[in-house]
């Protein structure tokens, strides 16, 4: 038995297959596209063995060849449901958005719980002017197939894009807890904590904004934005250990960062430490020499318009 299925990455597909011959012996792509190829020879009219062939030749890298045989397989039978969504998927794929959409439509209309054909037009819809109807397929997708990965992440990266990151975070949340290693997750759910801990800290909620901004660097430890975001967050707090710690931890990476010195040069001052003050609000001068004076430096804000701007 042959499955095929897809994995919608950031509004691009990848298609892959597994073949089992019968009685589960696992045949490579090479070996299943002469199997196959003989198998024609002998029953040239039959769809489904040239859709078969077209999924080996894409696990075979051979593109233009499956979708030569998948044109055939639909020559062959023009209400062939599963070849209209291949066909889609591999369109998709290299970039025929038009011509994609189109057999993802047709898929659809012969067969509407075709999982993957609807994930495809739901990404596709996203991707233009029709989010909403886009967002309505890909939850339809999750809502039949709840571990369908790549819907989900296209329904969290459009959720971002529309600023809604609570619900962005949701569903890469339970990406993640099925599929960790999904490409692209860990960085995603970082970026929408991240400018969910930003809309906190525009609002002055600092307090609310600390855990979302510790779950943005967890995700993403080594993102120097999100540590000083952080580091806003617990300066604002009053947090000042904290707050000289995130700081810390990016000037030992990045010495020229000039805000996280400035802001380190600000705790220091708070804590009462005056020479440490003064060492790093120097060097912000060696860096930024249009500050020219101390007291240039200490009034100059890098607050999170920094980070918007």
């Amino acid at each position: 038995m042959i499955k095929s299925f897809v994995s919608i990455v950031i509004l691009f597909l990848f298609c892959v297959t597994k073949s089992e011959g019968k009685g589960g012996y696992n045949v490579w792509s090479k070996e299943r596209i002469r199997y196959l190829n003989s198998r024609i020879i002998s029953d040239p009219y039959n769809p489904q063995l040239h859709l078969l062939l077209a999924n080996a030749l894409i696990e075979d890298d051979r593109k233009y060849e499956a979708k030569q045989s998948l044109k055939m397989a639909l020559d062959l039978d023009t209400l062939f449901a599963e070849a209209y969504c291949n066909l889609g998927v591999l369109l998709h794929s290299q970039g025929y958005l038009t011509e994609a959409s189109h057999n993802y439509e047709k898929a659809l209309s012969l067969d509407s719980l075709i999982i993957e054909a609807r994930a495809g037009l739901g990404t596709l819809l996203c991707r233009g002017k029709d989010e909403a109807k886009g967002l309505e397929y890909l939850e339809k997708v999750i809502e039949l197939d709840p571990e369908h990965s790549g819907a989900r992440f296209n329904l969290a990266v459009a959720y971002h894009k529309l600023e809604d990151y609570k619900r962005s975070i949701e569903h890469l949340e339970a990406l993640i807890s099925y599929d960790p290693e999904y490409p692209g997750a860990r960085a995603s759910i970082a970026r929408s904590y991240y400018s969910l801990g930003l809309v906190r800290l525009q609002a002055k909620q600092s307090r609310l904004a600390i855990p979302i901004l510790e779950k943005a660097v967890f995700h993403e430890v080594d993102n120097t934005n999100m540590r000083f975001a952080l580091g806003l967050a617990y300066l604002e707090d009053g947090n000042l250990q904290e707050a000289e710690a995130s700081f810390l931890s990016i000037v030992k990476t990045e010495p020229e960062y000039v805000p996280a010195l400035h802001n380190l040069g600000t705790v220091y001052e708070l804590l009462g430490r005056e020479e440490d003050a003064n060492a790093a609000y120097e060097k912000v001068r060696d860096l930024a020499p249009y500050l020219v004076t101390l007291e240039a430096i200490k009034h100059t804000e890098y607050d999170v318009n920094y980070l918007i701007e």
